[in-house]
């Protein structure tokens, strides 16, 4: 939203791109680097992490109530039967984590 002055740009309200970035580093950090360490809160945590970040509608915290390693054994479909839109995404980012953890590159 934005307000115009009369000898001046816009006045925008709201967080800025970059509070948006530093508060999503700061939950990125919280989160251990290798997704098999992950609690069913990691995994809450970082499904709104995902989902925030790329503007995708809210995903009910019932449909993953398991930890990291149980992530591991999901494929591509059972991600999509749980968020038909986002799931493929989620899947993407999490098997990025996981080959990160596993094989220890940098993301």
């Amino acid at each position: 939203m934005a307000l115009q002055t009369a000898d001046a740009a816009p006045v925008r309200y709201g967080p800025t791109e970059r509070w948006q970035r530093l508060n999503f580093e700061e939950e990125e950090e919280s989160l251990p680097k290798d997704p098999r360490q992950w609690t069913r809160e990691h995994v809450a945590q970082w499904i709104n992490l995902v989902t925030q970040q790329h503007g995708l509608p809210e995903v009910p915290s019932s449909r993953f109530l398991m930890n990291g390693k149980a992530l591991c054994l999901m494929s591509l479909s059972m991600f999509l039967s749980r968020v038909p839109l986002g799931g493929k995404l989620l899947y993407k980012d999490f098997q990025l984590r996981l080959c990160a953890a596993l094989y220890g590159v940098e993301q």
